[in-house]
């Protein structure tokens, strides 16, 4: 049997966690790659469906597969494998299965991470209280906060002392909240949610802050979901809030329901990013042109929040020896990858869109090129294009000769 082959970006995003997270967990690759939604693994924690496989975006058979090069990648930089389970959020029931595929079941609930070192006496916490503080963490990440303030009222009793009881205790009463409605602060709440709540999360559940935190945003959601865009204060509107759980189907919801959203930048940003996320590549494509042509300075943000093909093809325009300008990427995707023209088109997304006149000659080149049409069928078109932007011209020439 040939050994597996593990692809370069594989590598890189599994170094990512690591350098993030400290261990490798395929959960997480799986909703870093956009393999997963957010919401859908929410809803197989939750108890509403049986195996979470049934949910992947695309062909299962890649997200097996991907899967697989990430475990080979870690076991050939030595670390140590360690079965990794889920339960349904809230308490009660077992074990929460992946697939009805045992191999792929197994794939999925083996985390990786550097071999553990011998256990050193702790003189400042005694077994009981540690063992209190580890059921605390994962109650609160499993959302079961009965459990939380059960296992926290006997830390008080048995290690009134213990030095995380009193970050452990906030973490417990700010569940509270969960049962209250936002009535007029949401700002005072989103301040307290970002500059509070969240570092104290991150210190004390580590990874594990994000399932903890997943409701306190979704009750901002709910608070804001009717509110106009506010350019003076982004952070108050759906959109930013859903970012922030993977909520990408309210993203695009939360800014369709804005009459004037393709005017403002951001909000453009967050739709490319929320439609890039869903797999909606042709839609993401456009919104990213129309932040080229619209507000090119916005643009530094394609290398950041695109997804990984579009970062790249990204860094290839401004790395170009010969540099354009930002309203240029759009064109230049055309010389680089023809197929987008017949692919935008189907899509028809760009209908509203003032489009550059430099654009539309470069998309009837770029396709008469692909189609081998002689080049003294395009004189007219050539002599357009030059005439309109001689740098994006020597581009067309570089790409497609100057037969």
């Amino acid at each position: 049997m040939k050994p597996l082959v593990v692809e370069k970006t594989v590598q890189q995003a599994v170094d990512r966690l690591l350098l993030e997270q400290g261990s490798y967990t395929p959960l997480e690759l799986l909703l870093m790659e956009g393999r997963l939604l957010f919401a859908d693994y929410e809803a197989w924690r939750s108890g509403q469906c049986r195996y979470l496989d049934e949910l992947l975006f695309g062909d299962p058979e890649q997200s097996r597969d991907l899967l697989q090069q990430a475990a080979a990648y870690v076991e050939a930089l030595k670390l140590e494998a360690e079965p990794i389970s889920y339960n349904r959020w809230g308490g009660g029931g077992g074990d929460l299965p992946f697939s009805p595929q045992s191999g792929f079941d197994r794939l999925f609930h083996t985390t990786y991470g550097k071999p553990a070192e011998i256990p050193q006496m702790d003189l400042f916490m005694d077994a009981t209280g540690a063992t209190l503080v580890n059921g605390i963490q994962a109650a609160l990440i499993g959302r079961d906060f009965a459990e939380a303030r059960r296992q926290l009222d006997l830390l008080f009793d048995a290690d009134p002392g213990n030095n995380r009881l009193g970050s452990l205790e906030q973490l417990v009463e700010a569940s509270g909240r969960l049962n209250q409605s936002v009535v007029d602060v949401v700002a005072g709440e989103l301040d307290y949610l970002q500059q509070e709540l969240l570092p104290l999360a991150a210190d004390q559940l580590g990874a594990g802050s994000r399932d903890f935190l997943a409701p306190f945003w979704r009750r901002l959601i709910q608070a804001v979901w009717a509110d106009d865009f506010n350019p003076e204060r982004p952070e108050l509107h759906a959109s930013y809030m859903a970012i922030q759980v993977e909520a990408w189907e309210q993203v695009q919801q939360s800014i369709e329901a804005q009459a004037d959203w393709a005017k403002q930048p951001l909000l453009v940003r967050r739709y490319a990013q929320a439609s890039g996320r869903l797999q909606q590549s042709e839609r993401a494509v456009c919104c990213w042109f129309r932040l080229c042509w619209g507000f090119p300075d916005q643009t530094g943000a394609i290398g950041r929040e695109a997804e990984s093909d579009l970062r790249h093809r990204w860094q290839c325009f401004v790395d170009l020896e010969s540099e354009l300008p930002n309203q240029d990427f759009p064109a230049w995707s055309l010389l680089e990858q023809p197929g987008l023209i017949k692919r935008l088109a189907a899509a028809d997304c760009l209908a509203d869109v003032k489009i550059p006149e430099d654009y539309r000659v470069t998309a009837e080149l770029a396709a008469a090129g692909v189609a081998a049409v002689p080049a003294a069928d395009l004189i007219e078109q050539r002599k357009r294009l030059k005439e309109l932007n001689p740098e994006l011209f020597r581009h067309y020439l570089k790409r497609f000769g100057r037969g």
